[in-house]
């Protein structure tokens, strides 16, 4: 009896040793973790906490691989099979991919904003084609990414210009400037940085303000970081280093010399050199998930209904799109 009763107590201080240990192990190592990006200046975040060392604080400890995908539809794919942990997408796209799934919802903990006042977007004619007004667009060819698509339909809805009268061309990200210059297409929506590349050797671009804010909703949130709620459920933890990192990236935005190196990052992530492109390109401005503008992302899905571009509205509260900050928080 003696010694089983021995064996009983040593089961149990081996459970609860391993109740102890095993939490005190998984948090002592990184996180390891994918995250895809869309291949724009709304990457930043990442890119800037992945080179610049703020993954690899102490209070963050995150391992990431990164990997740009060029269809925002490819990144959501890998968050529903676990390929990816978080993704970086397009708000327009997500909404998108949200109304045709309300059942499945996508889960946002921090939002990129680009502002009229600096715009990090814009639509370039060709050389020798003459824009006046935005029914010059009918009967034209646009080239765009996959990134921009529903928000280009939506312009083009709320413009009043059928989506028959115009012809959208899909582009990887590299290759729409190129197809600007060639004279592939009447039209090209540019990104940043090649946003910049464009107005030095087009000019302004169409709007100066900015297209997507002017024509589908400002303060225009460009793009979130997502992730789901099962991956929340299954690394929890990893969930709140991503933020603590985001935490660290939006206070050293706040110094201006963090952010010229960060479009130094920029230009290298997409091979351009000219010192000159590099200091103009327009950063966008980045929000924490308690700072995050929900009436303004509600706003944005709500317009993206009325102009035809997604199949049905949404609810961001009630499908709670929004992660809480409890669950954030350590």
């Amino acid at each position: 009896m003696k010694h089983i009763l021995t064996a009983i107590i040593i089961v149990l201080l081996g459970i609860l040793g391993a109740i102890i240990i095993v939490p005190m192990v998984r948090e002592s190592r990184p996180s390891e973790v994918t995250i895809a990006v869309e291949p724009t200046v709304s990457s930043t975040p990442i890119f800037y906490g992945y080179h610049k060392g703020v993954f690899d604080k102490p209070e963050v400890k995150i391992k990431a691989q990164i990997k740009k995908v060029e269809n925002p539809d490819e990144s959501i794919k890998g968050l529903k099979s676990g390929e990816f942990q978080f993704a970086l997408l397009p708000w327009t796209e997500a909404l998108k991919w949200m109304s045709e799934h309300p059942e499945d919802t996508l889960l946002c903990f921090f939002s990129v904003e680009y502002r009229m006042e600096m715009p990090q977007e814009g639509l370039f004619p060709k050389k020798g084609v003459t824009f006046k007004v935005i029914a010059d667009l009918k009967g034209k060819t646009i080239g765009v990414t996959a990134n921009d698509l529903t928000a280009i339909k939506a312009m083009l809805y709320s413009a009043e210009i059928p989506e028959e009268e115009v012809t959208l061309k899909v582009y990887p990200s590299d290759k729409v400037y190129s197809a600007l210059v060639n004279g592939e297409v009447d039209y090209a929506h540019l990104t940043e940085p090649y946003y910049t590349l464009a107005k030095t050797n087009f000019g302004e671009p169409i709007s100066e303000k900015g297209l997507l804010p002017f024509w589908v909703n400002f303060p225009y949130e460009a793009s979130g970081l997502f992730t789901t709620r099962k991956i929340i459920e299954e690394n929890q933890l990893a969930l709140k280093r991503m933020n603590m990192a985001m935490q660290f990236t939006f206070l050293d935005f706040k110094r201006t010399e963090n952010r010229d190196s960060a479009r130094v990052l920029i230009a290298n992530e997409f091979t351009i050199k000219d010192t000159q492109i590099i200091e103009r390109i327009n950063l966008p401005e980045l929000e924490r998930s308690q700072d995050m503008q929900k009436d303004a992302i509600q706003l944005l899905a709500d317009k993206l209904e009325i102009y035809g571009a997604i199949s049905k509205g949404l609810n961001l509260e009630e499908l709670k799109v929004f992660v809480p900050y409890d669950e954030l928080r350590f």
